[in-house]
């Protein structure tokens, strides 16, 4: 995704991951807000019918810490789609 402000371009990249362990709104919700202040991301959308959240972000995101953040919330299992 290309997004064009005034003075600059920016390059967005989409992660798409699953998520075991999701079951209701609370979890989209939580897992959602983390996301959405994780370094470089520009928005997220978690699907709980398909346990896969979507991610558009810049270079700055890093999967790992991500991963971190979403496992240690609690009986979350995160894989990153290749």
């Amino acid at each position: 995704m290309l997004l064009i402000n005034r003075n600059k371009i920016e390059l967005f990249m989409k992660t798409i991951a699953a998520i075991k362990g999701t079951h209701c709104n609370a979890c989209k919700l939580l897992i959602e807000d983390v996301c959405k202040e994780m370094e470089g991301v520009q928005s997220c959308n978690m699907d709980l019918d398909g346990e896969e959240i979507t991610i558009d972000h810049d270079e700055h995101f890093n999967q790992e810490i991500f991963r971190e953040e979403i496992e240690g919330l609690g009986d979350y299992k995160l894989k990153f789609n290749q």
